[in-house]
């Protein structure tokens, strides 16, 4: 059985190493750097100081673990030259929205003219990942049979409990920044991809959007590629956590393309049970009661993942097996949200200031983005 074409998109903030927070110094000589040895394959994002790599179209696993991890090396290479380092995480521990720079560019300063206060309090780094689906399927069917399981892959993903320099109380603080914004968040419901392109042309017609690319769901079909993108998870710190994310999702995708319909996608009630799980991860992340769609009755994340890995689990190929093992364990022992607020709350027990304890966070998602080893906590 053929597995899917994927791609990964991932997204970093240039981080000094001195205050800890976004960078505002040496940030247009890292990127003129950053093109020169990476080329297209990283690019300027909506802040700055904010980069996101953008690998190729992959077949192979290894082949993501390899780009991203030569990407991830030579962006903190580069980084160090201007005593700074990346740092992937869905909102940065430290930052504060209001000092963080936009990025000089048209494509920008129309965003930012249109959505205002909403567009400059998203200093914020997501992972894409786009799976190829083949030309003769309906995307938008195929979307509706994915949509349910999202709230899985943000818990796995969530890397955001901090915003503002302070714990927000949600493992997931990204995903509430991301509903200020429209057409953010769980995907409206279509039948089909007609139902679809009747909704867009409204839209369109009636210049509420310029084109596809201003609907920012959660799931999405690619405007320019004739794929599903993934865009609910958060900017992984640990490159295993993004790899696994991206297998997970073609691995759905590649069940969802061969298992028949069923009238539960298309249920009302579904969807209203999604937003709901969206809800309860961004909170909780992995932690606490979710509903499974299906029979609608309470689970926990981690008994609601095992059936899901089980049902997706013949088409994860066989030399990518470890995601299985790696989401279970990320479900057991946590995954980065929950890292982040064990060493700042052991650094404050052991008497840290809180932003000392914040530098502590922050010094492990840099080191952890780099590929560098770090101690574990308990």
């Amino acid at each position: 059985m053929a597995e899917s074409t994927f791609g990964i998109e991932e997204e970093y903030f240039l981080t000094d190493l001195h205050s800890r927070r976004v960078a505002q110094h040496g940030v247009e000589a890292f990127a003129e750097a950053s093109r020169s040895e990476l080329g297209e394959r990283v690019t300027r994002e909506m802040f700055a100081a904010q980069f996101e790599v953008v690998t190729p179209v992959l077949r192979e696993l290894d082949e993501a673990r390899e780009c991203l991890g030569d990407a991830r090396r030579t962006l903190a290479r580069l980084a160090a030259v201007h005593d700074c380092g990346i740092l992937a995480a869905g909102t940065h521990p430290l930052e504060q929205w209001r000092r963080v720079q936009a990025t000089d560019m048209a494509r920008y300063r129309a965003i930012f003219d249109d959505y205002r206060i909403v567009a400059s309090r998203s200093v914020l780094a997501g992972l894409h990942v786009h799976v190829g689906v083949p030309e003769e399927v309906d995307r938008i069917c195929l979307m509706n049979r994915l949509t349910p399981w999202l709230p899985l892959l943000l818990g796995l993903s969530a890397s955001s409990p901090f915003w503002d320099g302070r714990p927000s109380g949600l493992m997931s603080y990204r995903q509430a920044v991301c509903d200020e914004w429209p057409r953010m968040g769980i995907p409206d419901h279509f039948h089909d991809a007609a139902e679809y392109q009747r909704y867009l042309k409204v839209m369109t017609d009636t210049d509420c959007i310029a084109s596809a690319i201003n609907l920012w769901w959660n799931i999405r079909p690619s405007l320019r590629y004739p794929t599903l993108e993934l865009r609910i998870a958060d900017a992984c710190p640990r490159l295993e956590d993004a790899l696994c994310i991206a297998g997970l999702f073609r691995a759905m995708v590649d069940h969802a393309l061969n298992a028949p319909h069923h009238a539960w996608f298309d249920d009302p009630m579904t969807r209203i049970l999604t937003v709901e799980n969206r809800w309860r991860a961004k909170r909780r992340g992995m932690r606490g009661l979710f509903v499974e769609p299906r029979s609608q009755r309470p689970l926990p994340f981690t008994a609601w993942l095992e059936a899901v890995l089980q049902c997706i689990a013949e088409h994860v190929p066989h030399k990518d097996r470890a995601i299985l093992v790696h989401a279970r364990k990320l479900a057991r022992l946590g995954g980065s949200a929950e890292m982040q607020l064990r060493i700042y709350r052991r650094a404050r027990s052991a008497g840290a200031e809180h932003r000392n304890a914040l530098h502590e966070v922050v010094d492990t998602l840099l080191a952890q983005t780099a590929l560098q080893q770090v101690r574990q906590l308990a």
